[in-house]
């Protein structure tokens, strides 16, 4: 009996062990299993490769220089402005009506109103003569600015449509009046508003002058006492000590005016830069540069490079005069010198294998090496070159069968960012 339960005790005991060396096995098994495939966390992360554009800016603050005629107020008071800020005016025109109190400025600013409003009328051409032709080219006008009108409103541009408010006027006026229609209400109106005009003035507590244009441009109803330091003629010659003797002068103090006229519609920008920023630059070439105070990109021409010593100074010129643009005379730019175009992978994904600057992706379940020229940094981001060439990676040692060529990054690759504890290259993952 003893012997017996000495037997069973011996196989339980084998069985047992059997039993633990397979769970041995098996647990070795997956430890190994688990550091060849587990080289990645849950929280692993890639990027696909993409295709981007980098502009490359100079960014700088400047000057605006332009021919300017300033306008002199020499009897003081209010002023009543008759054109917009950029408006054209001919030499002669009436700009401005200057009151003799700061108490007559609700009644000026009225008057300001209706000397528009004349203005408006005055150039409709109404008393020349239309025909039935003149009134159906009217009538489809105002069907156009209708449309527009409405497109506008129902996208919820409501600027846009406002802004042919104006023509649409204008074109039922003409209209009316090719139909003999309207003709008389157009006197009728500017005879009431001269009355108007004439019975404000006469509440007034002082005089009225009349200043007009004494040169013929763009009018702009403010000064900002630098139209005499930098000279329109000489400021593609400034060297960078002239530019910075003038600079120091600015900002001054504003002559007694009503505004200015701007007589020539090509304007500059001057800035400071270096000899070495000069270099992203060539004279003659155009640039886009962003006016910070407007927001505003306008396309200039580089007319001089003016270098002495480190320093330089670059003039930029150009003809446009958008609407709404902050003429001020100091501002703040971003010039784009050129752009970069390659793949955008993060920088902390790059890596050094071997001596090789590149990155590591994933495809399927393996792990590549990718080999990544960089050819521009720009924060958290590195550029990479589209022409990067392969490369076998350790073929300096004497064991061959260790080689491994790896390809260059390409579109649409998958670029391990984080999750990983260790990398190699042609590691298989989970």
């Amino acid at each position: 009996m003893d012997e017996q339960n000495g037997e069973k005790q011996s196989l339980f005991v084998r069985g047992l062990v059997s039993v633990c060396r397979v769970l041995l096995i098996l647990g070795l098994l997956f430890y190994v299993m688990y550091h060849l495939t587990n080289g990645f966390s849950a929280e692993m992360r890639t990027e696909v490769v993409k295709l981007y554009t980098e502009p490359m800016t100079f960014n700088s603050a400047g000057v605006i220089v332009r021919r300017e005629t300033v306008i002199k107020n020499t009897s003081g008071g209010v002023a009543s402005y008759r054109y917009e800020n950029g408006t054209r005016v001919n030499k002669d025109a009436k700009i401005a009506t200057v009151y003799g109190s700061s108490n007559d400025a609700a009644v000026v600013a009225k008057a300001a109103q209706v000397d528009k409003t004349v203005d408006f009328l005055e150039e409709l051409d109404y008393d020349k003569d239309l025909s039935v032709y003149d009134g159906i080219a009217a009538t489809k006008e105002i069907s156009a600015l209708l449309t527009a009108f409405s497109d506008s409103a129902s996208r919820g541009n409501y600027a846009a449509a406002m802004s042919n408010r104006d023509a649409l006027l204008k074109a039922f006026i003409r209209r009316d009046a090719a139909l003999d229609t309207g003709k008389a209400g157009v006197e009728d109106q500017l005879e009431a508003l001269a009355a108007q005009r004439a019975s404000l003035e006469k509440s007034l507590s002082g005089a009225a002058n009349t200043v007009t244009a004494s040169v013929s441009g763009y009018f702009y109803d403010y000064t900002d006492g630098g139209e005499g330091i930098f000279d329109y003629d000489s400021v593609k010659k400034l060297t960078p000590s002239e530019y910075k003797n003038l600079l120091s002068k600015l900002p001054a103090v504003g002559e007694n005016a009503v505004g200015k006229i701007v007589t020539e519609p090509k304007w500059y920008f001057i800035t400071e830069a270096t000899k070495e920023d000069c270099l992203s630059f060539n004279k003659g070439k155009t640039y886009e540069v962003l006016f910070h105070a407007s927001n505003t990109r306008i396309v200039m021409t580089l007319e001089a490079e003016n270098i002495a010593g480190e320093e330089a100074v670059l003039v930029f010129s150009s003809f446009e005069m958008p609407l709404d643009f902050d003429f001020s005379r100091e501002q703040k730019v971003s010039v784009v010198t050129k752009s970069i175009s390659g793949y955008r992978v993060p920088s902390n994904a790059l890596r050094v294998v071997d001596g090789v600057v590149g990155v590591y992706i994933r495809v399927g379940n393996t792990v590549k090496f990718r080999v990544a020229d960089v050819i521009y940094e720009s924060g958290a981001y590195s550029y990479i070159s589209t022409e990067t060439e392969g490369k076998t990676l350790y073929a300096l040692d004497a064991d061959v069968e260790n080689d491994i060529y790896c390809k260059a990054l390409s579109l649409y690759d998958n670029v391990i960012v984080s999750g990983s504890r260790k990398l190699t290259p042609d590691r298989i993952v989970n």
